[in-house]
């Protein structure tokens, strides 16, 4: 199984050298890497250039506008050779371990259902605290708030077994091509380019289950996942693509079910007033996106039209009860760190 490894940059020259140095040190063998470049006034395409000359092929695409994270896949994907059968998706920010496509390639081929394969990510230590579990797969809940899996918790107490998880993380994921192609949308787009970045993950999860796909959670797989190393986060613009577009998903893909509705509601109202205390800038920036409500509508009647599965049965399987608590001590964490 030949696979090609994307990645997509914007000004993130500090990152890419041990990001490529991993890639490049694979131990397996049938691998090429890509990295789109959205504009950066970095040194990053230099950086990209210095890694050519290793025995993994390293190519450039070098893009003269910001396409964002969704517009970059999408580049990458349409140059990439009809043999390729397998995606990796890299953040910048992710240093792999030397076995990872080994081990996501065969946990892959074992089923032919299996559309992605979710490694074990860790967050490193920093001045505060160890290093920490980032994710082990998307976890659904009733709530429609979408969970890293066992985020937060301490490596060495993490004995998360290998087995089907709701959907992975676009930070480090790999990708059955014919899955990426069964779900294109019919203007070409693999990844939806509304969305720009943040939740697209989410909807490829939601797309791939309606489509009778499954997403599986390898351990042996493991990297290690810094977070914020593709572009500066809790800016206005963050907040409005993630306040706008956890509301496209829904449309797109979901289906609240009456007794759902209140706790999705409610989560909704609280981000909103929180975006309004917080970032006043970032809820107008999203309450500008709601025309795009428009494409979400028409791309959830082609969803409907071509699904395997409807979206209550895929709630029915994969939706949780909240952990509430566990959700406001995040919260708690990320307001923190947005902090001065």
């Amino acid at each position: 199984m030949r696979v090609a490894a994307v990645v997509v940059s914007w000004n993130s020259a500090g990152q890419l050298p041990a990001c490529l140095a991993a890639l490049t040190g694979q131990t397996y063998p049938a691998f090429e890497v890509v990295v789109v470049d959205n504009a950066s006034v970095d040194a990053s395409r230099e950086v990209v250039a210095a890694a050519g000359g290793r025995a993994t092929p390293v190519r450039l695409l070098a893009r003269d506008t910001n396409r964002g994270f969704c517009g970059g896949v999408n580049d990458a994907l349409a140059e990439l050779a009809d043999d390729v059968e397998a995606v990796l998706l890299v953040n910048p920010d992710v240093v792999a371990d030397r076995d990872l496509v080994a081990h996501c390639v065969a946990a892959l081929a074992a089923d032919p259902l299996r559309g992605s394969v979710q490694p074990r990510l860790l967050r490193p230590a920093d001045g505060r605290r160890p290093a920490v579990v980032d994710t082990t797969g998307h976890e659904l809940t009733t709530s429609r708030i979408v969970r890293n899996r066992g985020e937060g918790g301490r490596p060495d107490a993490d004995l998360t077994p290998a087995g089907e998880v709701f959907g992975a993380s676009g930070a480090c994921v790999l990708h059955r091509r014919a899955m990426l192609d069964d779900v294109t949308w019919p203007n070409g787009e693999v990844l939806t380019e509304d969305l720009v970045a943040y939740f697209d993950d989410v909807e490829l999860d939601w797309r791939s289950r309606r489509r009778g796909w499954c997403a599986w959670y390898e351990p042996a797989a493991t990297a290690v996942h810094e977070r914020g190393g593709s572009g500066p986060r809790r800016t206005p613009w963050v907040e409005a693509l993630n306040w706008s577009n956890h509301l496209l998903v829904t449309v797109t893909c979901d289906r609240i079910a009456p007794r759902h509705t209140p706790a999705y509601l409610g989560v909704g109202v609280l981000k909103t007033l929180e975006l309004a205390a917080t970032s006043p800038g970032g809820l107008v920036a999203g309450v500008r996106r709601l025309p795009l409500l428009v494409g979400a509508v028409r791309r959830r009647g082609w969803l409907r039209d071509r699904q395997q599965r409807t979206a209550t049965e895929v709630i029915e399987e994969w939706a949780r009860p909240t952990p509430w608590r566990a959700w406001v001590r995040g919260w708690w964490r990320r307001r923190q760190a947005s902090s001065p």
